[in-house]
């Protein structure tokens, strides 16, 4: 990895965006995780996103419409993935198309906090 002129390596930063408006795609093979704000993050920033079929994950990309969906521990399906977005461009502009408005729709902060005080309500009234 480090002698491929390709790859940029960096540590830990604060402000993913430079990283993210010089890549195609993120490539986000998790074998676990809680929430991924990565993927949030490169959806944001018009990124489609190939990751593993975990709890997450799977709930933010929807295979096909802003991403691409992977079993774990695949690595044969994640070539294949790599492969899909890099050849099938009418594949790879529809799920960039999509990739910013369905985390804006979904994920946006004041649609999540309005969500948040609506179950708040719904419960001060079951209790």
């Amino acid at each position: 990895i480090e002698e491929n002129t390709s790859i940029i390596t960096a540590e830990y930063q604060d402000d993913v965006r430079p990283y993210f408006a010089l890549a195609d795609a993120l490539v986000f093979p998790s074998y676990r995780e809680g929430f991924p704000n990565v993927v949030l993050q490169a959806g944001a920033m018009e990124l489609p996103s190939i990751v593993s079929n975990i709890n997450g994950c799977n709930e933010i990309i929807k295979e096909g419409e802003n991403g691409l969906i992977i079993p774990v521990k695949n690595t044969s399906e994640l070539q294949k993935a790599i492969r899909k977005l890099l050849t099938d461009e009418p594949l790879y502009d529809h799920l960039k198309k999509n990739a910013r408005p369905r985390i804006v729709q979904h994920y946006e902060q004041a649609v999540v906090w309005q969500a948040l005080l609506e179950e708040y309500r719904n419960t001060e009234n079951h209790v």
